[in-house]
């Protein structure tokens, strides 16, 4: 009998574990002073259903890389931002193929001289500002006032935002931890 309740709590342990911890982590409870150099958005929005296209097919989650991004809403910083994601793509050694590259816009045009110094950067049309509006609504209202590189899990849910100007190997840091 004593073998039996010893063998219940055991396998019982990690699920309660399991449960509670996304219980949790899903009402909002998270831990406090966190060393994170990026900012987390207030709250993480879905990627797969705002109609983003690359032209001809919409934007899928099928091949389990995090997304490495980038919103060219004005051409300030944008080259620094390129820049910036093929330098820390590179530095990431064995994870390089963890991440794909990709620059948001509403008009693929007006990105296209900036692309021709950053190959394997995919473009994504925004035609209906939604992803635009998403960004507004959970990053903060001043989202856009600087040029943000933000990443977006394999599954399509936006996780954190980092400016353009922030030291590379904080972001770095970030990255490793979040790939």
């Amino acid at each position: 009998m004593k073998s039996k309740i010893f063998l219940a709590i055991l396998l019982l342990t990690p699920i309660v574990i399991l449960v509670s911890s996304t219980l949790s982590f899903q009402s909002g409870f998270s831990p406090q002073y966190t060393k994170n150099n990026g900012t987390f958005f207030s709250e993480y929005f879905d990627a797969t259903n705002l109609n983003l296209t690359d032209g001809s097919n919409s934007l899928k989650f099928d091949d389990g890389k995090w997304v490495f991004a980038t919103y060219a809403s004005k051409d300030t910083n944008l080259d620094q931002a390129l820049y910036l994601m093929r330098q820390l793509n590179v530095a990431l050694n064995r994870d390089i193929y963890k991440l794909k590259r990709v620059i948001f816009t509403q008009n693929k045009n007006s990105v296209l001289d900036y692309l021709k110094d950053y190959p394997r950067t995919d473009i994504l049309i925004d035609p209906e500002r939604k992803l635009f509006k998403e960004l507004l609504k959970t990053g903060d209202e001043n989202f856009f006032y600087e040029q943000k590189i933000f990443i977006i899990d394999p599954y399509g849910r936006a996780v954190m935002f980092f400016p353009v100007t922030m030291d590379p190997k904080l972001i770095l840091k970030d990255l490793k931890v979040l790939i």
